[in-house]
């Protein structure tokens, strides 16, 4: 058996700051954004700089698809597209903490997957978890 990744999480804004130590707490990599940018940087500039960074995105914001003005910050919308990792939370987010413990070693799973061009995309709802795995 693999031994367990170590992933490069990075919180923005709206996670509890309490889910950033649970992953800390489980060998996880954290940076959060307020401890690296203003909390208003735009969503746009927040993806880049994941994407450029190889950190996992993890918010509640499901407006990441908009990544205008890359091409401004020196990286294509396809190169964004095929290396931004991101977790989104569309649940409440007081209940943070307990749904990313069940939902931890299906994305660490996730994360051994992962391979140059082909992100990791998860999506945890109320209805339960979505995982997207890009082929192209």
């Amino acid at each position: 058996m693999s031994e367990k990744p170590s992933i490069p999480f990075f919180t923005d804004h709206n996670v509890p700051d309490s889910v950033g130590e649970y992953l800390k707490s489980e060998g996880h990599f954290l940076t959060r954004l307020r401890d690296e940018m203003a909390i208003d940087t735009p969503d746009h500039v927040l993806a880049v700089a994941c994407s450029k960074s190889g950190n996992v995105l993890l918010t509640h914001d499901m407006d990441f698809r908009q990544r205008q003005n890359s091409k401004k910050l020196d990286i294509s919308l396809r190169e964004c597209n095929n290396s931004l990792h991101r977790i989104i939370l569309r649940r409440d987010p007081p209940n943070d903490v307990k749904i990313i413990k069940h939902a931890l070693p299906l994305i660490e799973t996730e994360w051994l997957l992962v391979s140059e061009g082909r992100p990791m995309y998860i999506e945890i709802n109320e209805k339960g978890i979505l995982i997207s795995r890009l082929f192209w």
